[in-house]
This record gives C-alpha cells, sequence and structure tokens, in this order.
C-alpha cells in the first residue's frame, strides 16, 4: 500500500468521496415526493421536451390544404379487435369502411381524417386522455396508436400513387402529432420559462458534482504521492 505523502489533501479528498457517495445515495431514494432525484430529473426534462415538441396546432393547419381530397387506401390491423377499434374512428371522421377480417377498405377526406386524428393526438398530448375515452370507448393511447397505423397506410398509398404532398404530410402527422402524443403520454408540459430556477440548479449541481468527484480523486492520488508529472530529466555534465 502506498504511503500517505500528505495526509491534508489525502483526508479531504476521502472526506470528497464520502460525501460524494451520501449525496448519492439520497438522490437515487425515493425522498422526492416519493421518487428518486433521478426519477424527478427526467420528470423535469421530459416535460420541457415535450413542451418543445408541441406541433400539432401546425399540422392542424397543414391539414385544411386537404379538405376535400378523397383518398382509397388499405389499413392491416394487427387482430380482429384493432380492426374493429381503427373501424370506428374512421368512421367518426366520416370515412367509409368495409371491413374484411383484420383489412380495413377505406375511402374518406383525407383532410377530415386528419383533423380528427389530430384532435384525439391533441387531447393526449394535453393530458386530457379522458376526452378521447369517451368518444370511443377505449382508452386514447390506444387509439392514438391505431391512427398511427392509420396514417402510415395513408403514407404508403400515396407513395404508391405517386401522391407527394400527401405523402408528407402523412409522415407530418405521424412524427410531428402522433409520436409525441403517444411517447409523452402522461407527463404535463413545461416551458423553460416556467421552471428557469430549477432547471438551472440542477444543471448547476450536475457540473459541480461531476467536478466533486474527479478533484476527490485527484486530491487521495496527490496525498498518497501518485501524480501524473513526468520526473525531471538530469542532464549530463
Amino acid at each position: 500500500m502506498a504511503a500517505i505523502v500528505d495526509r491534508r489533501q489525502f483526508t479531504l479528498g476521502v472526506v470528497g468521496l464520502i460525501t460524494f457517495l451520501v449525496v448519492l445515495v439520497v438522490f437515487l431514494s425515493p425522498v422526492f415526493g416519493g421518487r428518486t432525484g433521478m426519477q424527478a430529473a427526467d420528470d423535469l426534462f421530459n416535460s420541457l421536451s415535450k413542451k418543445s415538441s408541441y406541433y400539432i396546432p401546425d399540422v392542424m393547419k397543414s391539414a385544411k390544404n386537404f379538405e376535400g381530397k378523397e383518398l382509397d387506401f388499405n389499413v392491416t390491423a394487427g387482430d380482429a379487435e384493432e380492426a374493429d377499434k381503427t373501424r370506428v374512428l374512421l368512421e367518426a371522421a366520416g370515412a367509409t369502411v368495409t371491413q374484411n377480417g383484420v383489412t380495413l377498405e377505406v375511402s374518406g377526406d383525407l383532410g377530415a381524417i386528419a383533423a380528427t386524428a389530430l384532435a384525439d393526438a391533441d387531447s393526449l398530448f394535453q393530458v386530457r386522455k379522458g376526452e378521447v375515452q369517451a368518444r370511443y370507448g377505449f382508452p386514447a393511447r390506444e387509439a392514438v396508436y391505431y391512427w398511427y397505423n392509420v396514417f402510415k397506410a395513408v403514407e404508403k398509398k400515396a407513395l404508391k400513387e405517386n401522391l407527394a404532398k400527401e405523402a408528407l404530410f402523412a409522415k407530418k402527422v405521424q412524427t410531428k402529432a402522433l409520436e409525441p402524443a403517444y411517447n409523452f403520454t402522461g407527463i404535463p408540459p413545461a416551458s423553460i420559462g416556467e421552471r428557469m430556477g430549477v432547471t438551472v440548479g440542477l444543471l448547476v449541481f450536475y457540473i459541480v458534482y461531476t467536478i466533486w468527484w474527479g478533484v476527490s480523486v485527484l486530491l487521495i492520488f496527490e496525498g498518497l504521492g501518485i501524480t501524473a508529472s513526468k520526473p525531471a530529466v538530469k542532464k549530463e555534465a
């Protein structure tokens, strides 16, 4: 075992490591309203990310450009239950649907179908999932998942028929509205302005905490006389 060269530096390093580990244990304990510090931090950054991912109003504006655009396409569901529920969604949007097992033959106004899907996505995104449940009788997240499959089918049909605008719009509905609504389910949106104090405080803590570990280890090494400096080169006479 290496001898202690500088007891003061060594002691400071050990104390630093011990306090670092104590803070880590507290941070990983459910002391923040029943959640760990890591979970609380994740919730904060997820809320901030959600707020910055709110493009649904813009997609709704784009949907108006496709009002009156009739489109025929097929949707293949995963099973009979999914097919039944998808048919309910499409018929609520005014589409005509013929169901053959798990395959749905759909004919309808692309703008109207998109408007209905986007309204459901907005309800889920804004943590008002009860609205969708009341409309269809099944969970909002489930409905948005089925809408996603519908617009994948729309995109596929549009590409097949060289309808570039329709294909791009269908992709936009998927990535800018349905995916964020589905992925951020249950997370309340928050802006950086609303949570500026805690956000800055958390970022500063992360920086200081990282440096804290590094300095503590450095002090222990220096206290033991272990350094990264090169030995002096003896000059020949």
